[in-house]
Formats: C-alpha cells, sequence, structure tokens
C-alpha cells in the first residue's frame, strides 16, 4: 500500500466554559471541505453528542464518512477507570452511537488520549476492532510509544476468529512531539504539521492527524489563549494540508479501512508460514 493519511474528527461535548459552543456549524464546516476535497475521514463520537446531535450523525453517516466512539461523555478519566466501569460505559456510548447512526462503531478513541490497559480489556469485551488513544510520543500517556510507529496489536488475534485489538497511533512531529492537528495546528501552523507529515511518509508510517469542530469555529475569547488562538485561520491551514497530502500521492483511509488492510495483510502472513511449516 501507498503512505496512507487518516483524517480523524473528535467530537467532543461543549465545555462548562462555553456551553454555547455550536457544535453543528463547526461539523458542517468539516463536512463541506471533506466534500470539497472529495475525502472520508473517520469521526470519533462520544455518546452523549451521538445523542444530543442525532441529525448530524446521521449526515455524517449518509456522506459514507465512519462514526467511531470517543467514550460516553468525555470525563478525562474515563479511560482509566477499572475494567468493570470501563466496559459499562463504553457499551453505553455504543448504544447510544448506533442508535443515533443505526452503525456499530468498531474503534475507540479515549477522551484525550488517556487510556490503560483495563481500557484495552473492555474494548474486546464489547467487541471493538481497534483503538487510537496512543499518541507517538513520550509526553503522553503510561504507554511510551515513539516516533515513528506504525499500526500494532494491543491484543493478539485468537484462533477463535477473535481479531484481536488493533491500535492506530496518533502522528506526531518528531522535532515538537505533540500530537499533529487539533489546537496544534492552531498554535504552531500548517507548516509545522507538514513537515510532520512528511516525516511520517519517509518512515512509511501512516500520518494520523486529528481535529475538532470547536478549532474552526471562529472566536476571540475564551477562558485560556490556547482555546481560541487562530481559529479564524484553522479552516484555511487544515485545507492547506489536505491539499498538502493530496499533492504528495498519499491514500486518504478511514480507520477502519487501515485496520481491513492491517488484519487482511496479517492472515495472509499467518497462512504463508502455515504452508512453509507443512513443506
Amino acid at each position: 500500500m501507498k503512505t496512507c493519511f487518516l483524517m480523524t474528527v473528535d467530537m467532543d461535548p461543549p465545555p462548562p466554559s462555553a456551553p454555547n459552543l455550536k457544535i453543528e456549524y463547526g461539523t458542517n464546516v468539516l463536512l463541506k471541505l471533506f466534500e470539497k476535497h472529495q475525502i472520508k475521514a473517520t469521526f470519533f463520537v462520544t455518546g452523549t453528542v451521538a445523542e444530543k446531535f442525532p441529525d448530524i450523525m446521521q449526515k455524517i453517516a449518509k456522506q459514507k464518512h465512519e462514526i467511531a466512539c470517543h467514550g460516553f461523555d468525555h470525563n478525562p478519566k474515563e479511560g482509566t477507570f477499572g475494567v468493570v466501569e470501563q466496559t459499562r460505559r463504553i457499551k453505553l456510548a455504543t448504544s447510544l452511537i448506533e442508535r443515533a447512526t443505526g452503525l456499530r462503531p468498531i474503534g475507540f478513541r479515549a477522551p484525550l488520549f488517556k487510556a490503560n490497559e483495563n481500557c484495552w480489556i473492555a474494548l474486546r469485551r464489547n467487541a471493538y476492532i481497534y483503538d487510537s488513544s496512543v499518541v507517538c510520543s513520550f509526553l503522553y500517556g503510561p504507554r511510551k510509544v515513539f516516533f515513528p510507529s506504525k499500526p500494532f496489536l494491543l491484543v493478539t488475534p485468537m484462533r477463535d476468529g477473535n481479531k484481536g485489538l488493533l491500535e492506530i497511533p496518533v502522528s506526531v512531529n518528531p522535532f515538537l512531539p505533540f500530537p499533529l492537528g487539533g489546537g496544534w495546528i492552531r498554535i504552531f501552523g500548517s507548516k509545522w504539521v507538514k513537515t510532520g507529515i512528511k516525516l511520517n511518509f519517509l518512515f512509511r508510517a501512516p500520518a494520523v492527524f486529528y481535529i475538532h469542530p470547536k478549532d474552526v469555529i471562529p472566536r476571540t475569547s475564551g477562558p485560556f489563549w490556547h482555546s481560541y488562538i487562530s481559529t479564524r485561520d484553522c479552516l484555511r491551514r487544515l485545507d492547506d494540508v489536505i491539499c498538502y497530502v493530496k499533492k504528495e500521492g498519499a491514500v486518504f483511509l478511514k480507520a477502519s479501512g487501515l485496520a481491513d488492510f492491517f488484519f487482511k495483510k496479517s492472515r495472509r502472513s499467518t497462512s504463508w508460514l502455515r504452508s512453509k511449516d507443512h513443506e
């Protein structure tokens, strides 16, 4: 496969500091941009957002984007609770997303990229196929994954047909090892993002980028400077990044598509090894 790029969108609930933030507006802006470039994205949605905005959920699904799970209510500690509590919350979030869209999510991203091994167990108990909560940086999470990192198995496949659990790490620019996208594209600019993408491509690693609807809602004030800085320029920067990736000739994939490719490739490799064993 050629080098691939994943456009992902984290749909968090409006924060307490900005309860009237128009998620629908930001989401529609992103959908129009994706339609303009004819690309498909993966939307990581919390259960509470799916329940509150069923119309926008159906619009995302109708345009053939993937809808994955972003936890229940974006509690910062949600991905670090015990197994039983995480299993319960993921099950509830899954049912809310499925009720709003008619589609069952198979992918997950923990709020703020904070997840522990209990989260991975809970995901498998809820029949999830992949996770995208690990960031390729020493700055994030209990599991240290350094630049660059390709998808890898968190839980290995079982003989009963269980595919296991694939990790699709979020990419970074190693010179400033923060996740590519989100508020960081507003702070560091599109050149920083494009450099990070280029370096990932050089190492033949997928470039996994993320953005929020709130990042493209123009604002001039907020509780912290980083919550609103460059929101007026963010859409232009995002457009610039997409054009750059296209120029590089990368394949745009949904996260589920990358997971499907990984498991098919793994099955082919396993079949080849088994045939060699019988020679």
